[in-house]
């Protein structure tokens, strides 16, 4: 079974050599934004020392993921705040430090629906939103194109010192074969999710857009190939192949560790076959284990369950910020919590897939 690790389509050239030899990218969303006691806010660095607001994974084992990961969740609202109180500036301030230092960049967005603002969860209510979205005109494509552009606006400003665009993988319409967000099974048909993932790609693009690399990542429970290609948008259209697989909280530690390995490795096995014919990378594109609930949780349940594949990376989904969740919220390590020490036996073995050192920006980047 091949192993690749692929570049990005637009800036680095493929390469057998690298394919062999480049490491798989660990992630960890917004982990440069916020964390389970910290915040990159005014509110969440109050009273706490430096050491104490660095990303949770750095606190561990001293290294930075060398995937950064975030959503632009609320940015099409016209809004300046993220989560946790972080603003969108900070963002971007930290995708073009992380780039600089060498990392690479994932972002995701859960979009609000246009016919309300309110949520990205689906509501009965606006069943075919997404239909409307396809008429091309009217109230909702309106509003749909109208969150578009400020996506568009937001991604044109994350640019290298040269003033380059950096090179982003962007993940939008994910678990798209699930019934719970707006653009998934409950309201639209395959044909209609595809034509609303073309009208993305293809106003993106308008826009100027060529460093995105698109991430097509449906849920983990399809069964086989077919079902994994059922909303899939065209090969012109989708540059990675993604799974999202997590691990089942309601079982014991070892039962779960089994449940993740054997669902994890048919996962890949499809997506490795998928982007074996197709000439593509694949990914983990979501994944996490709820916290405190196994305490060698990566070296006898990540690793174990990644044997035999190399994907382009593996992303772990965010740690809520305790003042915003206190209770549960947490997909990855972070001090104190019960993997911490093997997290770092975890690092150990892959230095390779985290940054050591960030550098510094030239100059204050703003909006």
């Amino acid at each position: 079974m091949r192993l690749p690790v692929f570049s990005f389509i637009v800036c680095l050239a493929l390469s057998a050599v690298a394919q062999e030899t480049r490491p798989m990218l660990f992630g960890h969303n917004d982990a440069m934004l916020y964390g389970r006691y910290w915040s990159d806010s005014e509110k969440g660095r109050a009273g706490k020392k430096r050491s104490e607001t660095m990303p949770d994974v750095y606190q561990v084992c001293k290294a930075y993921p060398a995937l950064l990961s975030t959503d632009l969740d609320g940015l099409e609202l016209g809004r300046t705040v993220y989560w946790g109180g972080v603003t969108f500036d900070k963002m971007r301030e930290s995708i073009i430090r992380h780039h600089r230092s060498g990392g690479r960049i994932t972002i995701s967005w859960h979009v609000r629906n246009p016919e309300h603002g309110r949520t990205y969860i689906y509501d009965p209510q606006y069943r075919g939103t997404v239909s409307r979205i396809l008429l091309r005109s009217g109230r909702t494509y309106d509003s749909f194109m109208t969150y578009l552009g400020r996506i568009a606006d937001f991604l044109l400003t994350l640019r290298d010192d040269n003033g380059s665009l950096i090179p982003v993988i962007f993940r939008p319409w994910h678990e798209c074969n699930g019934d719970w967000f707006w653009w998934g099974t409950a309201d639209c048909t395959a044909d209609e999710y595809v034509a609303l993932w073309r009208l993305t790609h293809e106003y993106l693009l308008s826009r100027g857009l060529t460093n995105l690399s698109y991430t097509f990542s449906p849920g983990s429970w399809f069964r086989d190939r077919e079902e994994y290609m059922q909303r899939f948008p065209g090969s012109g259209y989708v540059d990675i192949i993604g799974v999202e697989c997590y691990r089942q909280k309601e079982f014991g530690v070892e039962e779960a560790r089994q449940r993740f390995r054997t669902h994890l490795q048919k996962n890949l096995s499809i997506a490795c076959s998928v982007a074996d014919s197709l000439g593509m990378p694949y990914a983990v594109t979501e994944t996490g284990m709820q916290s405190d609930s196994d305490s060698r949780w990566w070296t006898l349940g990540l690793m174990p369950a990644l044997e035999g594949y190399t994907p382009m990376f593996v992303t772990f989904w965010s740690n809520q910020w305790n003042a915003v969740v206190p209770e549960g919220g947490t997909w990855c390590t972070y001090p104190g919590e019960a993997s911490a020490s093997d997290f770092r036996r975890f690092y150990k073995a892959n230095k390779a897939s985290f940054i050591k050192k960030l550098k510094d920006l030239p100059h204050r980047q703003s909006l």
